[in-house]
């Protein structure tokens, strides 16, 4: 009899057309694509762990899961019957064996998340499912300046919600705005960093820094709708489809023999 193994893979997927990642009694996820490619090719049920569960419409290239399996090929048979079967909007980029303990979500130290936004007056077509299209110009330095407020270890209940449990404490390591070298200068990208997030943390900041680059609101004001505690008081979300979840990071990346 086949013993199980723990395997983890890395995850790319755009998520224009799913509910999010967590399967839900209806409609299309990402887990439930995954799950359902799986038990296809070993004709079981086989339930993943992921490391975070986004939203609907946002994408990722960062996504980690991790599932039993009892498999008899090699593990690069695996990989390629994965993606030969998933949708074309889900690819397995990455696919190692593991530690049987590893749980990409409970073992992770950090996620960050990318948003894009499109700053110029008329929309990047090749964009529109990625990026937010403001028109506007942004005071980008300004939106930098506010950002830095949110750096450290805060209650972040202004900006989303636990996703379970009433804890909104979180410790924010990186969170700026960059215009990447070489490509199209009205091109905005903000990364941030922290040991996890609350539902919708990063739309609504990335909302309410926008609103600074508007110069509708101040660095002062963002770090007092921080310290207020208050949901109310945030700009509201960024649109969906600019959000990517790029990269889990662990204190010792999961053992592999492949």
């Amino acid at each position: 009899m086949l013993s199980l193994q723990r395997f983890c893979a890395s995850v790319e997927y755009d998520g224009t057309d799913f509910l999010g990642y967590q399967i839900q009694a209806q409609g299309r996820t990402v887990q439930g694509e995954i799950e359902a490619a799986l038990a296809k090719l070993t004709q079981s049920a086989v339930r993943i762990d992921g490391a975070g569960r986004t939203d609907a419409g946002v994408h990722a290239t960062g996504q980690v899961i991790a599932f039993n399996l009892a498999w008899r090929h090699t593990q690069h048979d695996l990989h390629r019957a994965l993606n030969a079967t998933l949708p074309h909007d889900i690819v397995v980029s990455k696919l190692t064996t593991t530690n049987r303990d590893f749980h990409p979500r409970f073992g992770a130290v950090s996620r960050t998340y990318r948003y894009q936004i499109v700053n110029r007056q008329w929309p990047a077509v090749l964009l529109r499912r990625y990026a937010w299209h403001v028109k506007q110009p942004l005071d980008v330095p300004a939106m930098n300046r506010a950002s830095q407020t949110l750096l450290g270890q805060h209650d972040f209940a202004s900006f989303g919600k636990p996703p379970q449990g009433n804890n909104s404490v979180r410790h924010v390591t990186q969170a700026e705005w960059l215009q990447p070298d070489g490509q199209e200068p009205s091109l905005l990208n903000f990364y941030i960093t922290a040991n996890a997030f609350l539902y919708r943390m990063v739309r609504n900041i990335v909302g309410t820094l926008v609103q600074v680059g508007l110069h509708h609101l101040t660095e002062a004001d963002v770090a007092d709708i921080l310290s207020q505690k208050n949901l109310r008081l945030s700009a509201p979300p960024a649109p969906a489809h600019g959000l990517c979840l790029i990269k889990v990071t662990y204190p010792d990346r999961p053992k592999s023999n492949g």
